[in-house]
């Protein structure tokens, strides 16, 4: 990847559910296939593209993976992590976790973008849990009371609300998939204080804080919910109306980044 990129990656990203079609067409990223990542399988979630964009944004050199590996694929903890950990093994100081989720907090609409302030893992598992460290890893107890790191929401608001974009915050609650939520769960996941829903980013960001990295999260609200069926046709229609903004926001993020 380091030899592919032309040198040390500053930031790697990690596009959600629909959100590859951000920054696909940018004539300073050049797409590779997974297969040709060390033959990484295509992901087989619905918006998940399966490339790797490599090249320049925001005037640092950057890895954005086109889709990613989940639980409910029947993917380990430690292949849900792969691609983050190929980012950071190629030099990413930053990563950026975006994904596509339900929105939980009434006052949210979709279309809305929520910067990760804190998590729930809720998935029942963990990168970390194994008998031996991970390579990288020291400690064997992460802290996590800085998941998110603030320099880098307050930069992601800023840069959203300049693209035109609505931006909130708050906690994100990851769980394994891939039934979308009861009305009962929503009712739990509201009580424990979650204002967003989601079937991925919280194993990746445990990963990447047990190896020092910092990380931004995104989340693209594509439904609230409101007892309405959830469908992922909903998701994939937001993620296209959001698309240009949401480049434009990531490029402007990239380039606060320190060199």
């Amino acid at each position: 990847m380091r030899e592919r990129a032309g040198g040390d990656i500053a930031c790697a990203i990690v596009l959600g559910s629909g959100l590859a079609r951000a920054l696909r067409g940018i004539d300073s990223l050049a797409p590779i296939g997974y297969d040709a990542l060390g033959g990484l399988p295509a992901p087989r979630a619905l918006g998940h593209v399966g490339e790797a964009l490599v090249g320049m944004l925001g005037g640092k050199r950057v890895v954005a993976f086109c889709g990613r590996y989940h639980l409910y694929e029947g993917r380990t903890a430690q292949e849900v992590v792969s691609l983050v950990e190929l980012g950071m093994a190629a030099g990413a100081r930053t990563l950026v976790l975006t994904n596509a989720a339900g929105g939980l907090d009434r006052t949210f609409e979709a279309g809305d973008v929520m910067v990760l302030r804190d998590q729930l893992n809720l998935t029942g598992t963990s990168p970390l849990a194994r008998a031996d460290l991970p390579p990288g890893v020291t400690e064997r107890f992460t802290n996590m009371s800085d998941a998110y790191d603030a320099g880098l929401r307050d930069v992601a608001r800023v840069a959203g609300e300049r693209a035109g974009l609505r931006m909130r915050e708050g906690v994100y609650a990851g769980l394994p998939g891939p039934a979308y939520e009861t009305p009962a769960e929503v009712a739990m996941l509201r009580l424990l204080g979650a204002d967003a829903v989601g079937m991925s980013t919280v194993l990746e960001t445990i990963d990447a804080r047990a190896r020092g990295r910092s990380v931004l999260g995104l989340s693209l609200i594509t439904n609230v919910h409101d007892g309405a069926p959830t469908t992922s046709e909903e998701v994939m229609v937001e993620a296209d109306r959001a698309a240009k903004a949401f480049a434009a926001m990531l490029a402007t993020v990239v380039t606060e980044l320190p060199a």
